[in-house]
């Protein structure tokens, strides 16, 4: 009797448990079929080439949908048919229609067979219209997969400062002004798939040990309603660089389109933002559901989701990695799939980051702050690049697997590697011809995160792109108070200043990444790439010394 009750009281949760889940209003973003892209990214490189008479003449989100959008009757034939059922917070954006619709109707609308797991409904294998198919390239209601994981627990050798790596060694490894920037930026830390949150409790205890102020995030977006690592990562190292400027998080649900989306329809936007997330290139269908289109498709169409952000003049720094050249793809080293470019690591539009560490050198610092004071800091004035063998995993890097043209702003850069003598893997296991990344790396290790009061020692690119993240703010300050400029993407000016000021940024010669999170890989040539002089799909350009980027762009650039 006992046990009947058992059965039918787990059967009640389930059966609420799934009504409740058939009635929630959930998020729905239809991609429409976009026009004249080419258009746009001619125009991006007018607007973005530091010696373009145009450059820094950004567009506005209008100009754009007028370039790009379908027209207005495809536009109407989809509107009619969403407002056929029972959908709300109906949004036309021109190229794309974003909704809210209870599950059960979202079954009955894109005939999605009922599944259930652990109590919620799947709403994936969805269909459209036959009379639609023409119009509508995809839907993005769903994701499927966890595509990121923090490192908390490393191993250091003995060449690797192993201590923290806080405000004062990051001022003094990087060249940082030490002064508060007054122009109005805004940072934000953009998260994916229902990460819980952060606590500014946490944040400020962070600040505190570092020697700053207490501050707070100015904007909530999507909720904050828990904590996790990544997030309390994310926001506390973007924090700690920005120079205490405006300060954004940013929570989407699902995956990458549907947050383009979101941040199209935000009339007041983020400057510079920060993405510490990413899956391989050809392994995006393992997180959306690809009915109708493949990987490639979907890379295809998130790449002019963040071309149009591009060219409203916003800074997209994006991860690179934490499995090296082969990927979480293959972290056993298979030949079969040997190199797994990450993405949105591995896009065009965004500066990709890598990471280093502080190199043991037993030098001395007379550092103020509590941070260093009290459970010691970071020294080292050398960097080396991050791998399994030195920290436990192996920061990403190599070429896109989809572009059939090295992006111009690079082009000279990588030929110089591809021609430099370094022995490449073999031209049957990358892109060549493709996009190059990371662009710039930055400190990856033992990064000084407070979670739930707690100060522990974090480690990824999770934590180096939001470091380059809020150190831009510096760069995009100097451009502003010089030049009347705004950032934006930024790519095109720091590898024109590269070429121009190689002491503009510290060379990582050495290095490589064809190791994984859980070993090197034998065979290495196989498996990814080696660090060299100059660019290397290794550690990019190298790290920032941002005196001297802002020196060049206050007395230099234009002259």
């Amino acid at each position: 009797m006992r046990f009947l009750s058992l059965i039918i009281s787990t059967f009640t949760i389930f059966y609420v448990s799934a009504l409740s889940s058939l009635s929630q209003c959930a998020p729905v973003y239809v991609a429409l079929h976009q026009q004249n892209t080419d258009k746009l990214k001619n125009i991006l490189r007018l607007v973005s080439d530091p010696v373009s008479p145009q450059y820094g003449n950004w567009l506005t989100s209008k100009k754009i949908h007028e370039i790009i959008d379908p027209p207005d009757i495809q536009q109407t034939l989809v509107m009619s048919w969403i407002n056929e059922y029972s959908t709300h917070n109906i949004k036309n954006h021109g190229d794309a229609i974003s909704f809210c619709a209870r599950q059960s109707s979202l079954v009955d609308m894109f005939q999605i067979p009922i599944i259930f797991d652990k109590g919620n409904l799947v709403l994936n294998k969805y269909s459209i219209p036959d009379n639609l198919s023409h119009i509508i390239d995809f839907v993005e209601m769903y994701v499927s997969k966890d595509t990121w994981r923090i490192k908390q627990e490393t191993h250091a050798s003995s060449i690797v400062d192993d201590r923290y790596f806080g405000l004062e060694p990051m001022q003094s490894l990087y060249s940082v002004p030490q002064t508060v920037i007054n122009t109005t930026i805004k940072t934000a830390a953009i998260e994916f798939q229902g990460n819980q949150g952060y606590t500014n409790v946490d944040m400020n205890m962070q600040r505190v040990l570092n020697g700053m102020t207490k501050s707070g995030v100015v904007k909530d977006i999507g909720g904050n309603v828990g904590v996790d690592v990544e997030s309390e990562l994310d926001i506390q190292m973007l924090s700690m660089a920005n120079g205490n400027t405006e300060l954004w998080y940013w929570n989407n649900p699902y995956w990458l389109y549907s947050f383009a989306v979101e941040f199209e329809k935000t009339l007041e936007k983020p400057n510079i933002i920060s993405l510490s997330w990413g899956w391989s290139e050809r392994n995006q269908c393992d997180i959306i559901d690809c009915v109708n289109i493949d990987s490639k498709q979907y890379v295809s169409r998130v790449n002019v989701e963040f071309l149009k952000m591009a060219l409203q003049g916003t800074t997209i720094v994006v991860s690179s990695g934490d499995a090296g050249a082969p990927g979480r793809t293959n972290e056993e080293c298979s030949k079969n799939n040997p190199i797994n470019p990450v993405f949105p690591g591995s896009s065009p539009y965004v500066l990709s980051v890598g990471a280093t560490y502080v190199v043991n050198d037993n030098s001395t610092h007379d550092y103020k702050t509590p941070l260093c004071q009290n459970n010691t800091c970071t020294t080292g004035a050398t960097e080396g690049a991050v791998s399994y063998d030195h920290v436990g995993w192996t920061a990403g890097g190599g070429f896109d697997a989809y572009h059939n043209a090295t992006p111009w702003w690079q082009e000279s850069a990588v030929k110089n590697y591809v021609t430099s003598g370094v022995i490449l893997p073999p031209l049957t296991n990358f892109n060549i011809h493709g996009r190059a990344y990371p662009d710039i790396a930055a400190v990856g290790h033992n990064c000084p995160t407070v979670v739930m009061g707690q100060l522990g020692a974090v480690d990824g690119t999770s934590c180096s792109a939001p470091l380059v993240g809020g150190l831009l703010t510096y760069v995009w300050n100097e451009l502003w108070n010089s030049h009347n400029i705004k950032l934006g993407f930024a790519n095109p000016l720091l590898y024109h200043i590269q070429e121009n000021c190689p002491e503009c940024f510290r060379d990582i010669k050495t290095g490589y990444n064809w190791c994984t999170e859980g070993e090197c890989c034998g065979n290495p040539n196989y498996f990814g790439f080696s660090a060299t002089d100059g660019y290397d799909p290794v550690a990019g350009l190298g790290t920032p010394n941002i005196n001297k980027i802002a020196d060049y762009i206050k007395n230099k650039i234009f002259r």
